[in-house]
């Protein structure tokens, strides 16, 4: 590295260092109330069951869990080379904001106005709303993720996001009872519109955290070079053969999306083995946040300390073993202890993934690698998806699903386990823990 270098990168450390109590706050209750909003909506629970109560197909439920992140897959891969080029990332990940929280509020009215006729145009904007969100925010969720890298130093990143996901499910406690409350009390299309009203308010609180940032390291991005889309489409092929490491993470990355063959029916099969009502979800989503705060504690912990692959496998066994009780739980004591689980195994493999994700990336076109991330995923959780919507046909199948979740997880972990911990990689040769560009 020159001296011109170092010294740019001793600099932006500096700076990095002087705004980190702001910054790591400011991202961190952005994420929580983010999260928190999608809480009340939540895609494992809350909206497979509000889809198949406005009359929607078993496909569009099998879809629920995976509509929002769908959205967020393609974008980033048309959007990577101008991401590569900015300077700034904030301004336009003000902008995109807007967008991202939109669908909410006009889920909310068109769920209002089903409450007294047909729910057929309820059902589209409800299922909309997540895709909708997920493709304002996948257009610039590159740029959010450089945003980090900048503002947030590597031995800081697992906690930071360990506590956006953390303070997320302390809502998502909250939420839980507020859904049992209100659906109890109007259940169907009205209820289901207070809560995504209540989404809409959390999601404007975040947005005014996110508003507090400050961006660090204001100089041109890492690339030597301009690069135009088909350029950067043309490269895809040789930056993923030059990168052994990452080949193998996103194999492992595909095989893990076996997890949504399974998730959209864990609540509506809990409920049918109990008999329970609508409500009942309100229940789970509570004790699934309780587990989800426990990950979080422990993914802060883990990530920080040893990096984001320990995580990640840690998550992936527990979710082996839940996906298994899950086979022969048939008390409410059980199926509460299973979503306790399901949200520390889902909520750290977040943290560990986003922290993961971040790390084996290299600094020059980040934002194109991130998007070859994203859209590897999409056809794996798209064919999960497929596989979970034709396979299920009722509580029957349910050892079907959780069988092939299972088996699918099973290779992920093993393949995981092969791939090398991009951290001490870059200990070992010798660049700085707290480098963040």
């Amino acid at each position: 590295m020159s001296n011109a270098s170092e010294s740019q990168t001793t600099e932006h450390n500096a700076e990095v260092r002087r705004h980190l109590r702001r910054n790591y706050l400011a991202h961190a209750i952005d994420g929580g109330f983010f999260g928190g909003a999608l809480a009340f909506v939540n895609a494992q629970t809350v909206l497979p069951t509000a889809i198949k109560s406005l009359g929607g197909p078993n496909w569009l439920v099998s879809l629920a869990p995976v509509l929002a992140l769908a959205g967020m897959a393609v974008p980033p891969i048309f959007t990577a080379h101008l991401i590569d080029r900015l300077s700034r990332y904030k301004p336009l990940l003000m902008a995109t904001g807007v967008f991202q929280r939109m669908p909410y509020l006009a889920a909310a009215i068109a769920l209002f106005a089903a409450a007294e006729g047909d729910t057929t145009t309820a059902l589209a904007v409800v299922a909309l709303a997540p895709l909708v969100s997920g493709l304002a925010c996948g257009a610039t969720a590159t740029g959010w993720q450089n945003l980090v890298v900048r503002t947030v130093p590597e031995n800081r990143r697992s906690s930071v996001m360990a506590l956006r996901y953390g303070l997320s499910c302390v809502i998502g406690l909250g939420a839980g009872w507020v859904v049992k409350a209100v659906l109890a009390a109007r259940p169907g299309a009205a209820g289901y519109g207070l809560l995504h009203l209540m989404a809409f308010g959390s999601l404007a609180m975040s947005y005014l955290a996110f508003s507090l940032i400050r961006e660090t390291g204001l100089r041109p991005p890492a690339a030597a070079r301009p690069h135009g889309l088909r350029e950067n489409l043309q490269a895809i092929p040789r930056l993923v053969k030059s990168a052994g490491n990452l080949r193998l993470y996103l194999a492992a990355g595909a095989m893990a999306s076996g997890i949504y063959i399974l998730i959209p029916f864990l609540a509506i099969y809990a409920r049918g083995v109990l008999g329970r009502p609508e409500s009942y979800v309100g229940d789970l989503l509570v004790v699934q946040m309780a587990g989800a705060i426990a990950g979080n504690f422990a993914a802060a912990y883990l990530g920080d300390r040893f990096g984001g692959r320990l995580v990640i496998l840690v998550s992936q066994a527990t979710f082996i073993a839940l996906a298994a009780w899950s086979l022969v739980a048939a008390s409410d004591g059980s199926l509460r202890a299973i979503f306790f689980l399901f949200g520390f195994a889902f909520f750290a493999l977040q943290v560990g993934t986003m922290t993961m994700t971040l790390e084996i990336c290299p600094a020059a076109r980040r934002a194109t690698h991130l998007a070859i991330i994203a859209l590897v995923n999409l056809p794996s959780m798209l064919a999960a998806t497929t596989v979970g919507g034709l396979v299920w046909t009722g509580p029957e199948r349910f050892p079907h699903v959780a069988g092939l979740a299972i088996a699918c997880v099973t290779v992920s972990l093993v393949l995981m386990a092969r791939v090398r911990e991009p951290r001490s990689s870059a200990m070992s040769s010798g660049q700085p823990r707290g480098r963040t560009v």
